[in-house]
């Protein structure tokens, strides 16, 4: 079972790494058709497409390779992100979109090995509900 479960892994990678690499030459209809295919809910495509498809390649090209390097689908870190944005509103704080990712990915390292049995999103909400977030600002 573990032998399959690096297999399903190592196969993920390589298959999200193929897109990271096809995404760097998409144009910006091309890039939505691409966010389309790749999440579950209205809700997410609609944060992808405020957040990233008009953004600059790199900040895309930073999500998908924290998302390759993750435990986690392109679901649970969309999900984890609009978790923050949520936080952040409730708080009235203000948190650059690089910063929000940063934060996702120290969640991903906080849940360790165990990160497959983690909800990434409960995760991420837990921890700024325990220790906030202090590189957030005021607005």
């Amino acid at each position: 079972m573990e032998a399959l479960n690096s297999l399903l892994g190592q196969l993920n990678k390589f298959v999200s790494s193929s897109l990271t690499c096809s995404m760097v030459q998409m144009n910006q209809f091309e890039s939505e058709q691409f966010w389309q295919q790749l999440v579950v809910s209205p809700r997410q495509l609609a944060y992808l497409e405020v957040h990233f498809t008009n953004a600059a390649e790199p900040l895309s090209r930073s999500l998908l390779e924290a998302v390759d390097a993750s435990h986690f689908s392109l679901g649970d870190w969309v999900e984890a992100l609009l978790v923050i944005s949520q936080w952040l509103e409730a708080h009235e704080l203000a948190l650059s979109i690089e910063d929000q990712l940063a934060y996702t990915e120290c969640a991903c390292a906080a849940a360790g090995a165990g990160a497959t049995l983690s909800d990434l999103p409960s995760l991420v909400l837990d921890l700024l509900q325990a220790y906030g977030c202090e590189r957030a600002v005021k607005k």
